[in-house]
């Protein structure tokens, strides 16, 4: 339990925000004056070992050295991260670099417990791997952001804005705020608020509607569907556009937008890493495993930065593509199946890669996994009403994937697929940032699971099982399993909703009341909290304070109320003596299943 009886700082208190985006392949950084007008966001596009160049992300790459070396005081077993982002590229790019050192990519994928990832190779837990990472992180944003006007700001005015994807569970949500508290971005003794997560939809939503909502005309009660495909994920969750009364302070003239969740937001694991996987395994199948094996991990690195960097955001399903082989490679034991395909390439140390043969086994079985989701996430508009479909991230500026959909959706589901034409890749990060500055954009989200808690709710001799029946020092009797629901899925939740419970327990018979919290995706709510589909997943220790004048064994009342309109949940305990047990709920329980 943490426990926190700081109030939230009030918004002008804050004067930075700093967003990041934590992502599978690239991460990014941005930042924003709070009481800028109009608000003005700016990117950290300057990185180590990137002298004079400007780059809008960084790769998400952690170098450290085998062995027991270079130990850290945190664990005798945990060793310093020597390299990061393009340092760490460039460190694997020296002499022996692999037997010396560790490379770990795509770490983001093992907060999602449902990928069932193996462990990293270094032993570190996935917090502690996107812990160094984050704090190198934030240690570069912060000496390129106080080279500026922020470094009339102390520290401790600064705001964070951490985004995750849309399918990640509660526990995974909590693991990347640990993360966030361990790398040095805030204390656990600060305002819960100095920190505040964002789905990577909806951040991207943010950055669409804020700048490109002139650009096609959004209208009152317009409908956008966001497909944020990044590298390890593909989110995607549809806004309803509303206009305020009240005037935008940004906009002179034009009045305030709102945005209103309309479908409950969802994802998947199909992101473009999964297209480096088919490549490799298409390489595999064409060069044999007896020459692939002969393959030095360098060499490797070549052929895969080969379909990153040219192959895959050139591809079109129509142009044939080319790769170098490395100079290990003796063409005399490639494959007779490459030799009878030759067109003269293989003597100048290239293979051909057919147009047709990429689709099929690279991009189609991934792409055909992005159709069905946006699918999945249409069927969920009750009125079929969806005026734009924006497509973002890294992934989204694929040629192929835009062709594809609009193929699908074109006309028949969506009246017009938009791609920004700069900063698609930045759309998170930099939608993040206005979060950050105007968290009220947002008026209202889908709850995408059934809450609740164990309650001991009245006891009926013709439903209940008689082993969950008690009788309660008051003489009152109560079913022991009962499941009491806080909220339901696909309610629609306004931010700032507070949901309140009156609980009860008996003064003096317990130092402490624990409030277990259970969750489930069932469409139907249950009515025990050890039904089939119901999941403990958080849980919260209160302890009971000194009340003069109340009796041992006197039912006492307390207060539960908790917050489910936001990124993360949070709940509090309130027993009427001024005492407030306010936290971001412990979610160490097993818990398997998305937000």
């Amino acid at each position: 339990m943490v426990r926190s009886n700081q109030q939230q700082n009030s918004q002008s208190e804050y004067k930075v925000v700093i967003a990041y985006d934590f992502g599978t392949t690239y991460s990014g950084a941005a930042y924003a004056f709070t009481h800028s007008t109009p608000t003005e966001v700016f990117d950290i596009q300057k990185w180590p070992h990137k002298a004079g160049n400007f780059f809008p992300k960084v790769p998400t790459l952690s170098v450290y050295p085998r062995g027991n070396q270079q130990q850290s005081y945190e664990s005798p077993r945990r060793q310093k991260l020597l390299e990061w982002g393009h340092g760490a590229k460039k460190a694997m790019l020296k002499p022996h670099a692999a037997k010396q050192n560790i490379l770990l990519s795509h770490f983001k994928l093992h907060l999602d417990e449902s990928l069932h990832r193996p462990p990293l190779e270094n032993g570190l837990t996935p917090v502690q791997a996107v812990a160094d990472y984050l704090a190198a992180l934030h240690e570069h944003t912060l000496q390129e952001l106080t080279r500026g006007f922020a470094k009339n700001y102390h520290p401790d005015t600064f705001r964070y804005c951490l985004t995750v994807p849309a399918l990640w569970s509660d526990r995974a949500k909590h693991m990347m705020r640990q993360a966030a508290i361990q790398a040095g971005l805030i204390t656990p003794s600060d305002p819960s608020d100095r920190l505040v997560l964002i789905s990577e939809p909806e951040a991207a939503a943010l950055y669409c509607e804020e700048t490109m909502g002139d650009q096609v005309q959004l209208q009152d009660n317009d409908r956008i569907m966001i497909c944020d495909a990044g590298g390890g994920t593909v989110d995607l969750i549809v806004f309803q556009v509303n206009f305020s009364d009240e005037n935008d302070n940004d906009n002179p003239g034009k009045r305030k937008r709102q945005l209103k969740e309309v479908t409950k937001g969802m994802g998947e694991s199909c992101g473009s890493v999964f297209l480096d996987d088919r490549y490799h395994e298409l390489l595999q199948s064409k060069l044999g495993a007896h020459v692939m094996s002969k393959i030095q991990p360098r060499e490797m690195n070549d052929l895969m930065e080969q379909f990153i960097d040219s192959i895959k955001p050139e591809f079109d399903g129509v142009d044939d593509h080319y790769v170098t082989l490395p100079r290990s490679v003796e063409l005399d034991e490639l494959p007779e199946s490459i030799h009878d395909y030759d067109d003269g390439c293989l003597d100048e140390g290239t293979i051909k890669l057919t147009a047709q043969e990429l689709k099929q086994q690279v991009f189609d079985p991934v792409v055909e996994r992005v159709l069905t989701l946006i699918s999945q996430q249409y069927e969920q508009i009750t009125d079929g009403q969806l005026n734009y479909l924006f497509l973002v991230g890294g992934f989204g500026s694929s040629n192929y994937l835009y062709q594809r959909i609009q193929q699908v959706f074109q006309d028949t589901k969506v009246n017009q697929i938009v791609c920004p034409a700069e900063r698609a890749a930045l759309a998170v990060v930099r939608g993040a940032a206005y979060y950050g500055v105007n968290p009220q954009v947002v008026v209202s989200r889908i709850s995408r699971r059934t809450y609740g808690i164990n309650a001991g709710l009245p006891y009926d001799d013709k439903i209940d099982p008689p082993s969950t029946r008690i009788v309660r020092p008051d003489g009152s009797v109560r079913c022991t399993s009962r499941f009491l629901p806080f909220v339901k899925k696909n309610d629609e939740l306004p931010v700032n909703h507070c949901i309140r419970e009156q609980m009860y327990v008996y003064y003096g018979t317990l130092k402490h009341t624990d409030i277990m919290l259970y969750a489930t995706e069932n469409d139907d709510t249950p009515r025990y909290y050890d039904e089939a589909g119901v999941h403990h997943v958080a849980a919260i220790s209160v302890p009971i304070p000194d009340m003069p004048g109340v009796m041992v064994g006197e039912r006492i009342a307390y207060n539960v109320r908790m917050y489910f309109g936001t990124t993360e949940i949070r709940m509090e305990a309130d027993f009427g003596t001024g005492q407030k047990y306010n936290v971001y709920v412990d979610f160490d329980a097993s818990d398997k299943y998305g937000p």
